[in-house]
């Protein structure tokens, strides 16, 4: 079934766009002193914050990388088993009985 492998194929894209993404999400946006103390204060605080919800968004989408990465490889599996069935229950445009 020629649908199962573009699913598949089109997991495994979304997949690697998921695992991308999350090295985007690694760097905090501030790293060192560059106004006021009161401003750094804020931009700290800002980062810290950056930082612990890009930690929960990198688990979340690693996750899903994870499982669409799954779902890909089930589907080639099912599309692969599919095949070999076919092939199994029709020998020369006959229809056998499939063990």
């Amino acid at each position: 079934m020629p649908d199962l492998y573009l699913d598949s194929r089109a997991l495994s894209d979304f997949a690697a766009r998921l695992q991308s993404l999350t090295g985007d999400l690694k760097a905090p946006i501030y790293s060192e002193a560059v106004c006021s103390d009161v401003l750094n204060d804020n931009l700290e605080s800002f980062s810290i914050n950056d930082t612990a919800c890009g930690s929960s968004l990198n688990d979340y989408l690693t996750a899903l990388a994870a499982m669409a990465t799954s779902a890909a490889a089930a589907a080639e599996q099912l599309d692969e088993d599919l095949a070999a069935q076919a092939r199994q229950t029709h020998v020369h445009g006959h229809m056998i009985e499939a063990l």
